[in-house]
């Protein structure tokens, strides 16, 4: 993906728990507003769920499904989410 900047978060939502695991990448990780973990998708930020929502109608990769502004769909459950 050529935007990863400090605005892209990788979010894995595991298979058998639905649990949503975040990680900013860049220098302003420390800063981020997203948790680490949250319980749910249900749970995350209304914009991240958009994203989400946007990206999971995209076939899984292979090749990658870049979506400017949005993110990219990386796996069936891993996803890289631009703020």
């Amino acid at each position: 993906m050529s935007y990863v900047d400090d605005r892209t978060y990788r979010v894995e939502i595991a298979f058998d728990t639905k649990t949503v695991a975040v990680q900013c990448f860049g220098t302003d990780s420390v800063d981020t507003e997203l948790k680490s973990d949250y319980k749910s998708v249900g749970a995350l930020p209304t914009w991240v769920q958009e994203r989400l929502a946007a990206l999971a109608m995209l076939p899984v990769p292979p090749p990658p499904n870049d979506v400017e502004g949005v993110g990219c769909r990386i796996g069936p459950y891993l996803y890289w989410v631009v703020k």
